[in-house]
Order: C-alpha cells, then sequence, then structure tokens
C-alpha cells in the first residue's frame, strides 16, 4: 500500500492479528470485520481486484469465490493457487513474500483496461466446471450409480 498512493484497501473479516494490523495500517486500508455471505460477494464483485498474499494455500475458497462473481485474483504463486488462478489469464500470480512484485501486478491490473478487462472476462468461465450446480449433479449422478 505504501507503493500504491492511489489505491484504496478493504479487507473483510476477522481475526486474532486484526488490532496489529489495523494499527499499522494508514488510511487507505479499511477493515470491514466479519461480513454476511451476501455482502463479502457483493464487495468482491465490486471490486477491481481481489488479493491473497498467503505464504500457503491449499484450495483457496475465496479465489474461487471471487472469480466465480467476475472478479480477478492477484495472488501469491503457492500450494494449490496456481490450479485455480491462470496467470495472465483469469488473474496474476506473484511469488510469496515478494511485496514489490504484488504491488507491481495490482498497479498493471488498474493501469491497463484491455488487461483488467480481459482478466475479468474469464474469471467466472474458468471455475464454472466446479460450479455448486455442476458438481452437485457429479456427485448425484455417483451416488446414483453406485446405489445401482
Amino acid at each position: 500500500m505504501r507503493e500504491l498512493t492511489d489505491v484504496r484497501l478493504l479487507i473483510a473479516g476477522d481475526g486474532p492479528e486484526r488490532a496489529r494490523l489495523e494499527a499499522a495500517a494508514g488510511d487507505r486500508v479499511e477493515f470491514l470485520g466479519p461480513l454476511p455471505r451476501r455482502e463479502a460477494l457483493g464487495l468482491l464483485r465490486a471490486a477491481d481486484a481481489s488479493i491473497l498474499t498467503s505464504a500457503w494455500e491449499n484450495f483457496p475458497h475465496g479465489v474461487v469465490e471471487s472469480l466465480a462473481v467476475g472478479t480477478p485474483v492477484i495472488a501469491t504463486r503457492t500450494g494449490g493457487v496456481a490450479e485455480v488462478v491462470r496467470d495472465g489469464e483469469n488473474g496474476l500470480l506473484v511469488p510469496p513474500r515478494d511485496p514489490a512484485r504484488l504491488a507491481a501486478a495490482l498497479r498493471s491490473l488498474l493501469d491497463d483496461d484491455t488487461l483488467r478487462a480481459r482478466l475479468a472476462a474469464n474469471a467466472a468461465p474458468s471455475v464454472a466446471a466446479i460450479g455448486r450446480d455442476v458438481i452437485y449433479e457429479r456427485l448425484e449422478t455417483l451416488l446414483l450409480d453406485a446405489a445401482a
């Protein structure tokens, strides 16, 4: 955030580090606390990007939710993230623990309307195969086959 002086960051959720992070954050960072699911998804839908800076992730549900509502993701290339975020297709991947590369990726997304539009257009289709209805239908088929 120090490098991106024209960016506003909204953080949804809560946790044991919140007070420390709020004390260190500047006035362009807003901590929203826990949100109802519908409100959180609306916030993701309205965002220019969703950001995941984890040092480790297995299957990043928040990333899938962001993509499903059409929001590109900027994330660290760690764990299972690269299985969901395809660099340059539906988001941008950066190395973990590299704030300069994270800031550069965000800057490129915000400054390049064509890139941002392409990533947003590809976001929802990129996770359609793992959507709720598709998965429930596959599960139903498996259970019916097993019962037969």
